[in-house]
Protein backbone atom coordinates (compact mmCIF):
# COMPACT_ATOMS: atom_id res chain seq x y z
CA UNK A 1 0.00 0.00 0.00
CA UNK A 2 1.68 3.52 -0.68
CA UNK A 3 1.90 6.24 1.30
CA UNK A 4 -0.84 8.31 -1.14
CA UNK A 5 -3.11 5.31 -0.04
CA UNK A 6 -2.71 4.70 2.79
CA UNK A 7 -3.50 8.78 3.45
CA UNK A 8 -6.62 8.07 1.51
CA UNK A 9 -7.33 5.21 3.99
CA UNK A 10 -6.99 7.01 7.41
CA UNK A 11 -9.04 10.77 5.99
CA UNK A 12 -11.38 10.34 7.69
CA UNK A 13 -12.79 13.42 9.62
CA UNK A 14 -11.64 14.16 13.33
CA UNK A 15 -15.21 13.79 14.84
CA UNK A 16 -15.57 10.30 13.23
CA UNK A 17 -12.50 9.13 14.74
CA UNK A 18 -14.04 10.79 18.37
CA UNK A 19 -17.35 8.61 17.93
CA UNK A 20 -15.37 5.52 17.21
CA UNK A 21 -13.28 5.96 20.04
CA UNK A 22 -16.49 6.82 22.27
CA UNK A 23 -18.50 3.63 21.38
CA UNK A 24 -15.17 1.48 21.23
CA UNK A 25 -15.67 2.06 25.16
CA UNK A 26 -18.76 -0.57 25.28
CA UNK A 27 -17.11 -2.41 22.35
CA UNK A 28 -14.02 -3.33 24.70
CA UNK A 29 -16.54 -4.70 27.31
CA UNK A 30 -17.47 -7.71 24.73
CA UNK A 31 -14.30 -9.66 25.38
CA UNK A 32 -13.44 -7.87 29.04
CA UNK A 33 -16.42 -9.83 30.50
CA UNK A 34 -16.12 -12.97 28.87
CA UNK A 35 -12.57 -13.13 30.13
CA UNK A 36 -12.87 -12.10 33.10
CA UNK A 37 -15.50 -15.29 33.45
CA UNK A 38 -12.76 -17.14 31.83
CA UNK A 39 -9.99 -15.94 34.39
CA UNK A 40 -12.21 -16.12 37.24
CA UNK A 41 -13.10 -19.51 36.30
CA UNK A 42 -11.20 -21.83 39.16
CA UNK A 43 -12.53 -19.39 41.53
CA UNK A 44 -16.07 -19.77 40.17
CA UNK A 45 -16.17 -23.24 40.02
CA UNK A 46 -14.98 -23.22 43.71
CA UNK A 47 -17.96 -21.30 44.50
CA UNK A 48 -20.88 -22.10 42.53
CA UNK A 49 -19.48 -25.80 41.22
CA UNK A 50 -18.20 -27.50 43.85
CA UNK A 51 -16.85 -31.34 43.27
CA UNK A 52 -14.20 -33.74 44.56
CA UNK A 53 -12.61 -33.65 40.88
CA UNK A 54 -11.33 -30.24 39.76
CA UNK A 55 -12.14 -31.45 36.09
CA UNK A 56 -15.70 -31.57 36.23
CA UNK A 57 -16.24 -28.67 38.16
CA UNK A 58 -14.07 -26.73 35.40
CA UNK A 59 -16.54 -28.36 33.35
CA UNK A 60 -19.18 -26.95 34.51
CA UNK A 61 -17.97 -23.83 34.39
CA UNK A 62 -17.26 -23.43 30.72
CA UNK A 63 -20.69 -24.93 30.67
CA UNK A 64 -22.18 -21.77 32.63
CA UNK A 65 -19.62 -19.85 29.82
CA UNK A 66 -21.55 -21.49 26.92
CA UNK A 67 -24.65 -20.50 28.00
CA UNK A 68 -23.87 -17.06 27.98
CA UNK A 69 -23.23 -17.61 24.30
CA UNK A 70 -26.40 -19.73 23.37
CA UNK A 71 -28.61 -16.90 24.47
CA UNK A 72 -26.76 -14.49 22.10
CA UNK A 73 -28.83 -15.44 18.75
CA UNK A 74 -31.93 -14.79 20.46
CA UNK A 75 -30.49 -11.47 21.32
CA UNK A 76 -29.37 -10.68 17.92
CA UNK A 77 -32.60 -11.28 16.20
CA UNK A 78 -34.40 -9.11 19.22
CA UNK A 79 -32.37 -6.16 18.59
CA UNK A 80 -31.44 -6.13 15.14
CA UNK A 81 -35.10 -5.89 14.77
CA UNK A 82 -35.64 -3.20 17.47
CA UNK A 83 -32.45 -1.76 15.28
CA UNK A 84 -33.27 -2.20 11.40
CA UNK A 85 -37.22 -1.02 12.98
CA UNK A 86 -36.26 1.77 15.44
CA UNK A 87 -32.82 3.14 14.93
CA UNK A 88 -29.26 2.13 15.92
CA UNK A 89 -28.51 4.48 18.27
CA UNK A 90 -31.68 3.84 20.05
CA UNK A 91 -30.99 0.12 20.53
CA UNK A 92 -27.34 -0.63 21.01
CA UNK A 93 -27.71 2.18 24.17
CA UNK A 94 -30.22 -0.16 25.70
CA UNK A 95 -27.69 -3.18 25.04
CA UNK A 96 -24.58 -1.27 27.02
CA UNK A 97 -27.17 -0.61 30.26
CA UNK A 98 -28.26 -4.46 30.41
CA UNK A 99 -24.71 -5.73 29.80
CA UNK A 100 -23.67 -3.40 32.57
CA UNK A 101 -26.28 -4.30 34.95
CA UNK A 102 -25.53 -8.26 34.06
CA UNK A 103 -22.25 -8.15 34.72
CA UNK A 104 -22.41 -5.90 37.99
CA UNK A 105 -24.73 -8.57 39.62
CA UNK A 106 -22.56 -11.52 38.53
CA UNK A 107 -20.55 -10.06 40.82
CA UNK A 108 -22.90 -9.20 43.99
CA UNK A 109 -24.13 -13.45 43.65
CA UNK A 110 -24.36 -15.19 46.75
CA UNK A 111 -22.15 -18.67 46.39
CA UNK A 112 -23.26 -22.25 46.49
CA UNK A 113 -22.33 -22.56 50.40
CA UNK A 114 -24.86 -19.60 50.99
CA UNK A 115 -27.90 -20.64 49.12
CA UNK A 116 -27.05 -24.12 47.82
CA UNK A 117 -28.29 -24.93 43.98
CA UNK A 118 -30.13 -21.37 43.45
CA UNK A 119 -26.41 -20.21 43.51
CA UNK A 120 -25.60 -21.70 40.13
CA UNK A 121 -29.41 -21.44 38.85
CA UNK A 122 -28.71 -17.68 39.17
CA UNK A 123 -25.46 -17.23 37.63
CA UNK A 124 -27.06 -19.43 34.51
CA UNK A 125 -29.59 -16.68 34.63
CA UNK A 126 -27.35 -13.95 34.74
CA UNK A 127 -25.11 -15.39 31.97
CA UNK A 128 -28.34 -15.83 29.58
CA UNK A 129 -29.06 -11.88 30.10
CA UNK A 130 -25.77 -10.99 29.45
CA UNK A 131 -25.31 -13.18 26.31
CA UNK A 132 -28.63 -11.69 25.06
CA UNK A 133 -27.59 -8.43 25.47
CA UNK A 134 -24.50 -8.97 23.96
CA UNK A 135 -25.77 -10.27 21.01
CA UNK A 136 -27.08 -7.05 20.42
CA UNK A 137 -24.27 -4.69 21.41
CA UNK A 138 -21.18 -5.04 19.25
CA UNK A 139 -23.88 -5.64 15.92
CA UNK A 140 -25.34 -2.26 16.73
CA UNK A 141 -21.48 -0.85 17.25
CA UNK A 142 -20.39 -2.13 13.75
CA UNK A 143 -23.40 -1.11 11.62
CA UNK A 144 -23.96 2.61 13.41
CA UNK A 145 -20.50 2.71 12.96
CA UNK A 146 -20.12 1.62 9.22
CA UNK A 147 -23.09 3.77 8.75
CA UNK A 148 -21.38 7.18 10.07
CA UNK A 149 -18.15 6.48 8.27
CA UNK A 150 -19.26 4.72 4.59
CA UNK A 151 -16.47 4.72 2.67
CA UNK A 152 -14.11 4.08 5.91
CA UNK A 153 -16.00 1.14 7.35
CA UNK A 154 -13.08 -1.32 7.76
CA UNK A 155 -11.30 1.25 9.26
CA UNK A 156 -13.47 2.87 12.17
CA UNK A 157 -14.40 -0.80 13.08
CA UNK A 158 -10.80 -1.99 13.08
CA UNK A 159 -10.98 0.90 15.88
CA UNK A 160 -14.24 -0.84 17.35
CA UNK A 161 -12.12 -4.50 17.57
CA UNK A 162 -8.43 -2.63 18.78
CA UNK A 163 -10.65 -2.02 21.62
CA UNK A 164 -11.71 -5.37 22.16
CA UNK A 165 -8.11 -6.37 22.60
CA UNK A 166 -7.29 -3.84 24.94
CA UNK A 167 -10.32 -5.40 26.97
CA UNK A 168 -9.16 -8.74 26.83
CA UNK A 169 -5.21 -6.79 28.09
CA UNK A 170 -7.52 -4.93 30.59
CA UNK A 171 -9.31 -8.70 31.89
CA UNK A 172 -6.18 -9.88 32.26
CA UNK A 173 -4.38 -6.64 33.74
CA UNK A 174 -6.95 -6.68 36.49
CA UNK A 175 -6.53 -10.50 37.36
CA UNK A 176 -2.96 -10.03 37.58
CA UNK A 177 -3.17 -7.05 39.82
CA UNK A 178 -5.74 -9.17 42.11
CA UNK A 179 -3.43 -12.10 42.13
CA UNK A 180 -0.48 -9.85 43.16
CA UNK A 181 -2.01 -8.04 46.23
CA UNK A 182 -4.81 -10.99 47.84
CA UNK A 183 -3.74 -14.28 48.75
CA UNK A 184 -6.13 -17.29 47.01
CA UNK A 185 -8.55 -17.81 50.14
CA UNK A 186 -9.52 -14.29 49.80
CA UNK A 187 -9.59 -14.50 45.66
CA UNK A 188 -11.97 -16.84 46.64
CA UNK A 189 -13.55 -15.56 49.49
CA UNK A 190 -14.32 -12.07 47.35
CA UNK A 191 -11.66 -10.94 45.17
CA UNK A 192 -13.02 -12.41 42.21
CA UNK A 193 -16.15 -10.28 42.66
CA UNK A 194 -14.27 -6.51 41.83
CA UNK A 195 -13.33 -7.34 37.99
CA UNK A 196 -16.96 -8.03 37.51
CA UNK A 197 -18.29 -4.93 39.40
CA UNK A 198 -15.18 -2.96 37.33
CA UNK A 199 -16.96 -4.29 34.12
CA UNK A 200 -20.61 -2.55 35.27
CA UNK A 201 -18.74 0.73 36.11
CA UNK A 202 -17.42 0.86 32.46
CA UNK A 203 -20.66 -0.30 31.02
CA UNK A 204 -22.40 2.56 32.96
CA UNK A 205 -19.63 5.40 31.06
CA UNK A 206 -20.46 3.81 27.92
CA UNK A 207 -24.14 3.90 28.75
CA UNK A 208 -24.10 7.54 29.24
CA UNK A 209 -21.70 8.68 26.50
CA UNK A 210 -23.88 6.82 23.95
CA UNK A 211 -26.81 8.50 24.54
CA UNK A 212 -25.15 11.97 23.60
CA UNK A 213 -25.21 10.78 19.89
CA UNK A 214 -27.34 11.47 16.84
CA UNK A 215 -28.79 8.49 14.58
CA UNK A 216 -27.22 6.87 11.69
CA UNK A 217 -27.35 9.19 8.94
CA UNK A 218 -28.21 5.60 6.28
CA UNK A 219 -30.79 4.87 8.82
CA UNK A 220 -32.44 8.36 8.85
CA UNK A 221 -32.44 8.78 5.32
CA UNK A 222 -33.93 4.99 4.99
CA UNK A 223 -36.46 6.20 7.74
CA UNK A 224 -37.70 9.06 5.35
CA UNK A 225 -38.31 7.47 2.01
CA UNK A 226 -40.59 4.51 4.90
CA UNK A 227 -38.06 1.40 3.50
CA UNK A 228 -38.12 0.18 6.91
CA UNK A 229 -39.39 -3.34 6.83
CA UNK A 230 -42.35 -4.64 8.97
CA UNK A 231 -40.18 -7.80 10.14
CA UNK A 232 -36.50 -7.54 9.22
CA UNK A 233 -35.48 -11.33 10.24
CA UNK A 234 -38.33 -12.14 7.29
CA UNK A 235 -36.77 -9.88 5.01
CA UNK A 236 -33.02 -11.20 5.53
CA UNK A 237 -34.38 -15.12 5.32
CA UNK A 238 -36.36 -14.63 2.57
CA UNK A 239 -34.14 -12.44 0.47
CA UNK A 240 -30.24 -12.36 1.51
CA UNK A 241 -29.83 -16.13 3.12
CA UNK A 242 -26.40 -16.24 0.68
CA UNK A 243 -25.38 -12.97 2.35
CA UNK A 244 -26.19 -14.70 6.53
CA UNK A 245 -24.41 -17.78 4.77
CA UNK A 246 -21.44 -16.14 3.93
CA UNK A 247 -21.41 -14.02 7.33
CA UNK A 248 -21.68 -17.40 9.62
CA UNK A 249 -18.86 -18.99 7.89
CA UNK A 250 -16.80 -15.87 7.89
CA UNK A 251 -17.42 -15.49 11.82
CA UNK A 252 -17.03 -19.40 12.39
CA UNK A 253 -13.11 -19.48 12.20
CA UNK A 254 -12.57 -15.72 13.79
CA UNK A 255 -15.18 -16.88 16.90
CA UNK A 256 -13.12 -20.35 17.47
CA UNK A 257 -10.04 -18.16 16.88
CA UNK A 258 -10.44 -15.65 19.62
CA UNK A 259 -11.94 -17.90 22.23
CA UNK A 260 -9.40 -20.84 21.72
CA UNK A 261 -6.52 -18.37 21.88
CA UNK A 262 -7.52 -15.32 24.30
CA UNK A 263 -10.36 -16.71 26.65
CA UNK A 264 -9.42 -19.95 26.79
CA UNK A 265 -5.65 -20.05 26.92
CA UNK A 266 -5.31 -18.69 30.33
CA UNK A 267 -7.36 -21.64 32.19
CA UNK A 268 -5.75 -23.92 29.28
CA UNK A 269 -1.92 -22.70 30.71
CA UNK A 270 -2.73 -22.57 34.37
CA UNK A 271 -4.41 -26.36 34.31
CA UNK A 272 -3.09 -28.21 32.26
CA UNK A 273 0.51 -27.27 31.84
CA UNK A 274 1.08 -25.75 35.27
CA UNK A 275 2.02 -22.64 34.46
CA UNK A 276 1.64 -19.92 37.67
CA UNK A 277 -1.79 -17.79 36.75
CA UNK A 278 0.25 -14.43 38.12
CA UNK A 279 2.57 -14.85 34.93
CA UNK A 280 0.18 -16.07 32.70
CA UNK A 281 -2.02 -12.66 33.74
CA UNK A 282 0.75 -10.36 33.49
CA UNK A 283 1.94 -11.96 29.95
CA UNK A 284 -1.41 -11.68 28.64
CA UNK A 285 -2.11 -8.07 29.29
CA UNK A 286 1.35 -7.03 27.87
CA UNK A 287 0.96 -9.33 24.73
CA UNK A 288 -2.40 -8.14 23.80
CA UNK A 289 -1.04 -4.32 24.66
CA UNK A 290 1.41 -4.59 21.73
CA UNK A 291 -0.54 -6.67 19.47
CA UNK A 292 -3.80 -4.26 19.37
CA UNK A 293 -2.68 -2.18 16.98
CA UNK A 294 -2.51 -5.31 14.53
CA UNK A 295 -6.68 -4.40 14.41
CA UNK A 296 -6.35 -1.12 12.83
CA UNK A 297 -3.52 -2.39 10.19
CA UNK A 298 -6.43 -5.34 9.62
CA UNK A 299 -9.19 -2.54 9.34
CA UNK A 300 -7.06 -0.75 6.67
CA UNK A 301 -7.06 -3.80 4.67
CA UNK A 302 -10.66 -4.57 4.37
CA UNK A 303 -10.75 -1.28 2.68
CA UNK A 304 -8.63 -1.77 -0.15
CA UNK A 305 -8.49 -5.20 -0.57
CA UNK A 306 -10.66 -8.95 -1.98
CA UNK A 307 -12.82 -9.91 0.88
CA UNK A 308 -12.06 -13.28 -0.29
CA UNK A 309 -8.48 -13.85 -0.25
CA UNK A 310 -8.08 -11.95 2.99
CA UNK A 311 -10.38 -14.97 4.30
CA UNK A 312 -8.37 -17.29 2.29
CA UNK A 313 -5.53 -15.94 4.32
CA UNK A 314 -6.72 -16.01 7.93
CA UNK A 315 -8.02 -19.72 7.45
CA UNK A 316 -4.92 -20.65 5.72
CA UNK A 317 -2.95 -19.07 8.62
CA UNK A 318 -5.05 -20.36 11.79
CA UNK A 319 -4.96 -24.10 10.64
CA UNK A 320 -1.38 -23.52 9.22
CA UNK A 321 -0.01 -22.42 12.61
CA UNK A 322 -2.32 -23.98 15.11
CA UNK A 323 -0.95 -27.81 15.68
CA UNK A 324 3.05 -26.66 15.48
CA UNK A 325 2.34 -23.93 18.18
CA UNK A 326 0.46 -25.99 20.57
CA UNK A 327 3.55 -28.55 20.43
CA UNK A 328 5.47 -26.10 21.27
CA UNK A 329 3.43 -25.66 24.36
CA UNK A 330 3.63 -29.09 25.59
CA UNK A 331 7.46 -29.16 24.92
CA UNK A 332 10.06 -28.64 27.65
CA UNK A 333 11.30 -25.28 27.95
CA UNK A 334 8.38 -23.29 26.04
CA UNK A 335 8.38 -19.57 27.22
CA UNK A 336 5.36 -18.38 28.46
CA UNK A 337 6.09 -14.65 26.81
CA UNK A 338 6.29 -15.94 22.94
CA UNK A 339 3.22 -18.50 23.90
CA UNK A 340 1.15 -15.30 24.46
CA UNK A 341 2.42 -13.12 22.26
CA UNK A 342 1.57 -15.53 19.28
CA UNK A 343 -2.30 -16.23 20.39
CA UNK A 344 -2.24 -12.12 20.90
CA UNK A 345 -1.09 -11.63 17.20
CA UNK A 346 -3.21 -14.69 15.77
CA UNK A 347 -6.36 -13.02 17.91
CA UNK A 348 -5.64 -9.49 16.59
CA UNK A 349 -5.42 -10.48 13.56
CA UNK A 350 -8.61 -11.85 12.51
CA UNK A 351 -10.47 -10.21 15.47
CA UNK A 352 -9.57 -7.08 13.24
CA UNK A 353 -9.50 -8.66 9.68
CA UNK A 354 -12.88 -10.16 9.51
CA UNK A 355 -15.96 -9.22 11.51
CA UNK A 356 -15.83 -5.89 9.40
CA UNK A 357 -16.34 -8.13 6.49
CA UNK A 358 -19.88 -8.66 7.26
CA UNK A 359 -21.97 -4.60 7.18
CA UNK A 360 -21.27 -5.09 3.32
CA UNK A 361 -23.14 -8.47 2.85
CA UNK A 362 -26.49 -6.59 3.54
CA UNK A 363 -28.53 -3.63 2.21
CA UNK A 364 -29.56 -0.83 5.10
CA UNK A 365 -32.97 -2.16 5.75
CA UNK A 366 -32.05 -5.53 6.68
CA UNK A 367 -27.87 -4.74 8.29
CA UNK A 368 -28.73 -4.96 11.75
CA UNK A 369 -30.39 -7.86 11.97
CA UNK A 370 -28.15 -9.22 9.27
CA UNK A 371 -25.16 -8.61 11.13
CA UNK A 372 -26.51 -9.50 14.42
CA UNK A 373 -27.56 -12.91 13.44
CA UNK A 374 -24.75 -14.05 11.45
CA UNK A 375 -22.53 -12.64 14.36
CA UNK A 376 -23.98 -13.98 17.13
CA UNK A 377 -24.78 -17.67 15.63
CA UNK A 378 -21.16 -17.70 14.49
CA UNK A 379 -19.78 -17.10 17.82
CA UNK A 380 -22.26 -19.04 19.80
CA UNK A 381 -21.67 -22.06 17.85
CA UNK A 382 -17.84 -21.87 17.59
CA UNK A 383 -17.02 -19.92 19.95
CA UNK A 384 -18.88 -20.63 22.59
CA UNK A 385 -18.63 -23.94 22.66
CA UNK A 386 -14.70 -24.09 22.27
CA UNK A 387 -13.40 -24.37 25.68
CA UNK A 388 -15.82 -27.09 26.56
CA UNK A 389 -15.26 -28.66 22.93
CA UNK A 390 -11.01 -28.62 23.61
CA UNK A 391 -11.14 -29.28 27.06
CA UNK A 392 -13.37 -32.73 26.06
CA UNK A 393 -10.95 -33.01 22.48
CA UNK A 394 -7.81 -33.24 25.26
CA UNK A 395 -9.94 -35.60 27.24
CA UNK A 396 -11.21 -37.92 24.83
CA UNK A 397 -8.17 -38.29 23.08
CA UNK A 398 -5.77 -37.68 26.22
CA UNK A 399 -3.70 -34.71 24.35
CA UNK A 400 -2.52 -31.91 25.00
CA UNK A 401 -3.02 -30.34 21.42
CA UNK A 402 -7.41 -30.57 21.56
CA UNK A 403 -7.54 -26.91 21.42
CA UNK A 404 -5.15 -26.89 17.89
CA UNK A 405 -7.53 -29.76 16.54
CA UNK A 406 -10.49 -28.36 17.09
CA UNK A 407 -8.96 -24.76 15.31
CA UNK A 408 -8.07 -26.83 12.26
CA UNK A 409 -11.73 -28.42 11.71
CA UNK A 410 -13.47 -25.33 12.30
CA UNK A 411 -10.91 -24.04 9.50
CA UNK A 412 -11.84 -26.17 6.81
CA UNK A 413 -15.41 -25.03 7.56
CA UNK A 414 -15.01 -21.95 6.96
CA UNK A 415 -13.10 -22.91 4.16
CA UNK A 416 -16.63 -23.50 1.78
CA UNK A 417 -17.99 -20.22 1.27
CA UNK A 418 -14.01 -19.22 -0.83
CA UNK A 419 -15.58 -20.85 -3.65
CA UNK A 420 -18.93 -19.15 -3.73
CA UNK A 421 -19.78 -15.59 -5.01
CA UNK A 422 -20.89 -12.76 -1.90
CA UNK A 423 -23.20 -10.21 -2.29
CA UNK A 424 -21.66 -6.72 -1.55
CA UNK A 425 -23.74 -4.35 -0.46
CA UNK A 426 -21.49 -0.57 -0.74
CA UNK A 427 -23.15 1.69 1.55
CA UNK A 428 -21.96 4.30 -0.46
CA UNK A 429 -24.20 2.93 -3.46
CA UNK A 430 -28.48 3.16 -3.42
CA UNK A 431 -30.30 0.34 -1.62
CA UNK A 432 -30.48 -2.83 -3.62
CA UNK A 433 -27.24 -2.78 -5.28
CA UNK A 434 -25.62 -5.78 -5.14
CA UNK A 435 -22.64 -7.15 -6.73
CA UNK A 436 -21.02 -10.20 -5.86
CA UNK A 437 -17.24 -10.89 -4.98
Amino acid sequence: MTLQNMRHCTNVPEEQYRLAFAISLGGMLELYDFMVYAMMASYIAECFFPSSDPMTSLLGTFATFAVGYLSRPLGGIFFGHLGDRHGRKRTFTLTISIMALTTALIGCLPTYNSIGIFAPVLLVLLRLFQGFSLGGELPGAMTYMSETTPGRSGLVIGILFTSLMLGLSLATFVHGLLTLFLPPDVMTEWGWRVPFWIGGLLGGLSFYIRRRFDESGLFTALNQVRQRQAVPFLELVRNHLRGFVCGFCIIAICGAAVTVLGVYMPGYLVTLHGFASDEVAWQASLAYIMSAPICLLMGLANDRYSHKLLLLLSIVLIAGISLPYYQYISSEGAELSKIMMVAAILSAFVTGLLPPMLVRLFPTEVRYTGVATSYNLGITLFGGLAPVSSTLLIKWFDVTTGPAMYLVMVSLFSLLIVFVAWPDYSMAVDRGKSQGQ
